[in-house]
Formats: C-alpha cells, structure tokens, sequence
C-alpha cells in the first residue's frame, strides 16, 4: 500500500503547485493531508498494544467554476495490521444554485449526528463512544448518493438536510449486496446564541433502510453541540449524542438498542484541555430464555487531555475504563490507556459550528 501513497502524495502537491500559476479559479485548489497516530495501552488485552498509524488522509478540495465545488479524500486505515486504502469522499456540491439550499452529490459521510459529519482525525476525542461504533462504525458511515440542506426563511435559524444513498457502504455488511431500500435520512437542526460568545446547535435524526435479506434498520437520534468561545479557543465544549436502533425482518426477532455519551471539556488556554466522556449502552430486547427482559448496561468513564501545539499539530492521552454489566453474568472490564497525535499538512477545509 505504501508503494501507491508516496506517488499519489507527490502527485497531489505537484498539481497544488501547478495550480497556483493558472486561472484564478484553479488557484484556489487546496492540498490538504492528514496523520492520525495512537498508542493503546489495554491493560486486560495486551494484543493491540502497539504505536501504530491509525489513518492517513490525503485531500484535494476547490472551485470547479463560479457554481460549483468539489471535493476528493483518500483515506488508508489500519485494519487488523494492514493498511487499505480506498476513497473516503468525493463529491460536487453547490450553494449557488438556488437561495439557501446547499447540496452534494457523490461519496460523503452522511450528514446526520455530529461525530459521523466529522472526519475520526477532527473529533474532540480518541476512541468512538459504543454507541457510535456500534450504530456508525469506528469512524463514520460514507455512503453515495446526494444530500441537500435547506435554510429556511424564518427569523430564527433552522435548517433541514434530507439525503438519499445507494446503501452499499454499510458498516455491518461483510458482502454488500442490493438493499431492497437505499439509505434515507432526514435531520432539521436549528441554532440559538447563548451571550456574547456561546451557541448552542440541536439536531434531530432518523435513517432507515432495508438490506438485500429483508432486516429494516431504523436509527432515531438526538445531537447537540454547545461552545462557548473565548479568544481563538472553546473556553466550555459539550457536545452529545442519544441514538434509538430498532431492527426487524420476517427471518429475525425485533432488536432494539440504545446508545449515548455526553462530553463535557474545559478550555484552560488556546493549547491544554480537559474533557470527560461518559458512554451508556444497552439492548432492550435482551432477554431470559422464559421472555422476561434480562437487564444489561455497557458503560464507559472517559477523561481526555488535549495540548495542542498549534492548529496543526494536536496531542491527546484518555484513559477509558469500560464496565459490561449483564445480569447474572460476571462484569466485563475493559481498561485503555490511550496516546494520540494529529498531524494536518496543508490547508485543512473549515468545518461548520
């Protein structure tokens, strides 16, 4: 895999550097890449114990004329010791077209939640929550299809993203096949300024499709993100998610589960910060072999510290002390002690609130 990165790494900033002697609509082409490196420390699991290169990203993003944009990332995992590589993004979007309405069509991370919008590299944690793992993935679920978000014309700030996809990118899925219904997802958010310098976003979200065998997945959620600013830097972050999974089919009983975590984090200055991430999850159609519910909670207490050098160059070390409980069954423990480094080369895209 390796033998293919270094080429396409030179031949990204060869066409960066190209760019910046033509038009002034090429000029804008940005070369962006990114190092995502982590160094677990399982104290009940020894095998994953390694500093190892989590991800590497390489983007390309600009104008393609006055109307449209476009957007290309390749990304390399590291999945059980080996590194594959595959496109992670890539789409033409607009906002020109028509008044307050953006949209994409392509390969994207689904626009709904706030982790599965984010690329693993620009989190404010580690490690995914259960509850995104389980539901989204490790990193997220980047589907193809189109998107658009409309902006409505009210007073106050609301807007609604609906998308369609083919749904073949799907996490749980070892041999994708035709889905009898592509992905569908809608999420209205809306905005409300809180003082000077603070905001709060909440989204709502539902996502559903069907696969080739029949099984109707139905994702129902909660985001909010809040930021209160000071200087350059997030003096308070919260953000959360609280997601509802129902699946059903003709072949399987009806599976219900149930996930969040919340993430406060404390800004002393524009370089070191302080967070804790409490996970819960549970499934709701566990049951005893006589039908009564069985009870069961998978719950996680995660601090977090961030220095960041620079916006470039970001450090993190969390540990994750995670508690199975089934009734009657002994407690599951998983103890991580995690280290983290970001590395951003180039001109990283801005993201929204």
């Amino acid at each position: 895999m390796k033998r293919y990165l270094l080429p396409l790494a030179l031949c990204l900033a060869s066409t960066s550097t190209y760019a910046q002697t033509t038009s002034p609509l090429v000029q804008n082409l940005n070369f962006s890449a990114a190092i995502d490196a982590t160094a677990p420390v399982n104290f009940d699991d020894s095998s994953e114990n390694q500093l190892g290169i989590r991800s590497a990203e390489l983007m390309l993003y600009a104008p393609v004329d006055p109307t449209f944009d476009a957007m290309i990332n390749f990304a390399a995992h590291n999945e059980d010791g080996e590194y594959h590589a595959e496109l992670h993004e890539g789409y033409i979007s607009s906002s020109k077209l028509i008044p307050n309405l953006r949209f994409k069509v392509g390969m994207f991370f689904l626009g709904v939640g706030r982790l599965n919008q984010f690329h693993q590299h620009d989190w404010a944690f580690i490690s995914a929550p259960k509850v995104q793992s389980e539901f989204f993935a490790d990193e997220g679920i980047h589907d193809t299809g189109a998107e658009a978000t409309y902006i409505l014309p009210t007073d106050h700030y609301f807007d609604v993203t609906v998308g369609v996809t083919d749904g073949y990118k799907w996490h749980e899925d070892d041999t994708p096949e035709r889905p009898k219904a592509p992905v569908h997802y809608i999420r209205p958010s809306t905005f409300f300024s809180i003082g000077d310098n603070g905001g709060l976003q909440i989204g709502l979200n539902y996502l559903g499709r069907t696969d080739a065998a029949g099984l109707q997945t139905q994702l129902t959620g909660l985001d909010l993100v809040y930021k209160q600013k000071e200087g350059k830097f997030n003096r308070w972050l919260f953000q959360s998610e609280i997601w509802n999974q129902v699946q059903n089919s003709d072949l399987t009983d009806r599976s219900n589960k149930m996930g969040a975590y919340f993430y406060p984090e404390y800004g002393f200055n524009e370089r070191w910060f302080l967070g804790l991430r409490l996970d819960a999850f549970t499934d709701m159609s566990l049951k005893y072999d006589d039908g009564d519910r069985r009870d069961n909670l998978d719950y996680a207490f995660v601090p977090t510290i961030t220095f960041r050098n620079s916006e470039f160059v970001t450090w993190r070390l969390a540990y994750t002390h995670e508690v199975n409980y089934v009734a009657m069954e002994s407690d599951q423990t998983n103890r991580v002690l995690e280290l983290q480094f970001i590395a951003i080369l180039g001109a990283h895209p801005a993201h929204a609130f």
